[in-house]
C-alpha cells in the first residue's frame, strides 16, 4: 500500500518520556518519530526494556511524553483534557495484543 496516497491516522513527533531523575533517571523513549496510516498494520517489535510499551500507551493518550506530540486524526492529544481523552480512546483508540491472550 502506497502510505503517501492514505490518510494519516496517527503521528508522533520526537517523542520522549523519561521516568525519575539524577543518577536514576531512565530514558524510556529519546527522540521516537512515527507516523501510522488509515487502513494499515503496524507490529510493534522489539525486545524487553526498548520502549514498546511506553510508546503504546503514549500514542493512546494512557500517559502523558516528557516532550513531543502525539496526534490522532488530527486531534493533539496535549490539548485534551482527561474527559475528552477518555472519550477518543473509547471511540478511536483500540489495540489487539499478540500475548495473554488479550
Amino acid at each position: 500500500m502506497n502510505s503517501t496516497a492514505t490518510p494519516l491516522i496517527v503521528s508522533a513527533v520526537d517523542l520522549r518520556r523519561t521516568y525519575g531523575e539524577g543518577d536514576a533517571v531512565v530514558h524510556a523513549l529519546a527522540g521516537v518519530s512515527v507516523d501510522f496510516h488509515t487502513g494499515g498494520y503496524t507490529a510493534v517489535m522489539g525486545p524487553s526494556g526498548s520502549g514498546k510499551s511506553t510508546l503504546m500507551h503514549l500514542l493512546a493518550g494512557l500517559d502523558r511524553p516528557t516532550s513531543g506530540s502525539v496526534a490522532v486524526d488530527g486531534t493533539e492529544l496535549s490539548e485534551l483534557d482527561d474527559g475528552k481523552l477518555t472519550r477518543l480512546r473509547r471511540d478511536r483508540i483500540g489495540f489487539i495484543f499478540q500475548a495473554f491472550n488479550l
